[in-house]
């Protein structure tokens, strides 16, 4: 029995050596940007930094926003949402709340890389879907060491608002 008891014990502790060297370090090492950069990243007053406040000075607080959130999904389309002073009638439905969303171009050989937010549907007017004024956001970004934080400035399709080339009014994002 006692024989037995130890060759049991020495099949568990090998399972679980195997199963330790089996593990693998879960780097982004192999990944591309595109597929870095899909998932949601979010700023607002306690995640990542909405940037300058002043008005206009092209942050995402500059634009109004109090909180930010940017889904890009493997499919090359985006959703965006957050709260915005902006929000109101007659540019909004004056919930407070900016919801916007299409597709999205990357070009990654750039530095800084471009992310080209073109809009296809939106509950405010500062976001157009408007053909000939897209991207809707030509934008501008990097991705910090480990992949995590996003810097990124807008411009704007609309208001002749060229892409930041380079990004003097950072906001920053949080992969969540």
């Amino acid at each position: 029995m006692k024989q037995f008891l130890k060759t049991i014990m020495i099949l568990f502790l090998g399972m679980g050596l195997l199963g330790f060297i089996g593990c693998e370090d879960d780097d982004n090492d192999d990944m591309t940007v595109a597929e870095t950069i899909v998932g949601i990243w979010l700023a607002n007053a306690t995640t990542g930094d909405l940037g300058n406040t002043s008005v206009g000075s092209g942050s995402l607080a500059g634009a109004g926003w109090t909180s930010y959130q940017l889904t890009l999904n493997a499919n090359n389309t985006f959703s965006a949402t957050g709260n915005s002073g902006y929000d109101f009638a007659p540019y909004g439905d004056g919930d407070g709340i900016i919801n916007y969303s299409g597709t999205y171009a990357l070009d990654d050989s750039q530095d800084p890389m471009w992310l080209d937010l073109t809009c296809t549907a939106s509950d405010n007017v500062f976001f157009t879907t408007v053909d000939t004024l897209q991207p809707c956001q030509p934008g501008s970004f990097t991705l910090n060491a480990d992949e995590t934080e996003m810097t990124i400035q807008y411009g704007s399709g609309e208001y002749n608002i060229d892409r930041p080339d380079p990004i003097t009014v950072p906001s920053v994002l949080v992969k969540q």
